[in-house]
């Protein structure tokens, strides 16, 4: 479906209410504050009045368009837009598009990507690697230098993302506050299947993988070994050079607070890329955020 079938197909609010309790209720309405469904809708409105809690609820509570006052229809143009750019889109451009100010761009995005974020549990030949984000700061002050910790050729000033890709199946970002064993080996515990074989760098902070997982092979890039066989970390390297130029191209410049939302996104359009129709798979999960929605 292209943008010009999704206006059609929803034109208005109250189709997009139709879609929106088909896809969450089908034929049986519930609650979503008790799960009764003893249920009857209010007259004139686009709400539901339960006879079990006596509480009056609407298809959107408890989803990323809870309480919001912009219509569904640019809720739906909104998602379209941010799963259809490849390399992101910065909140300046969708509000041109929408028609709405920065900041309202700005929390239709966030509340998307709260969305995108998944959780895996990565099988198989899994490639992990390191990378760091931040921009460059050979033309900054020395004091600005000195406060970030700067040295020529140091990732001091930038932040690490871990980055773990199940052979033929799902990405999955984790960003650090510290590239180290302490930080990395919990996360590929909790992440991992233990019968996994792991494909890494000679980093260190991978050194333990032999004895958790099922194998692990190391590629020393300060050797010049990139391959053994079929094991090769190609595709979590190839795929930083991507996730770089979203962040040099489209975003600029990334608050390390809101890091993590930004990898989630980009992750998600790495996960499906191949989906017929992810504009779908992020209605799906604006039906799986806990109540009530934070921020």
């Amino acid at each position: 479906m292209d943008l010009i079938e999704l206006i059609k197909k929803y034109p208005n609010q109250e189709s997009c209410i139709r879609f929106l309790e088909e896809k969450r209720w089908g034929n049986e309405i519930k609650c979503p504050y008790c799960q009764g469904v003893k249920t009857k809708r209010v007259k004139n409105e686009h709400r539901h009045k339960c006879y079990i809690c006596n509480r009056s609820f609407s298809v959107l509570v408890g989803t990323i368009f809870e309480a919001t006052k912009l219509s569904l229809q640019k809720w739906f143009i909104a998602i379209y837009l941010i799963v259809d750019a490849k390399k992101g889109i910065s909140s300046l451009q969708l509000s041109r598009h929408l028609k709405i100010n920065k900041d309202t761009a700005l929390l239709l995005q966030r509340r998307i990507r709260k969305a995108m974020r998944e959780s895996h549990i990565l099988n198989g030949i899994v490639e992990i690697d390191e990378t760091y984000v931040g921009g460059s700061m050979i033309k900054m002050s020395k004091k600005i230098k000195d406060e970030k910790g700067y040295y020529p050729g140091g990732m001091n000033h930038k932040t690490p993302v871990l980055g773990m890709y199940q052979r033929e199946g799902k990405l999955i970002l984790n960003v650090l506050e510290k590239a180290w064993s302490k930080e990395i080996r919990p996360i590929m515990d909790m992440q991992i299947n233990p019968n996994s074989i792991i494909v890494s760098d000679g980093f260190g902070a991978y050194r333990h993988s032999k004895k958790a997982f099922a194998d692990h092979f190391s590629m020393n890039h300060n050797k010049h070994k990139y391959n053994e066989g079929i094991y090769n970390t190609s595709t979590i390297e190839g795929f930083w050079a991507m996730l770089k130029r979203a962040v040099i191209g489209t975003y600029h410049h990334i608050s390390v607070k809101y890091l993590q939302e930004y990898m989630d996104e980009i992750a998600f359009k790495f996960n499906y890329r191949k989906h017929p129709d992810p504009f779908e798979t992020i209605i799906n999960k604006a039906f799986e955020r806990p109540l009530p929605f934070a921020g």
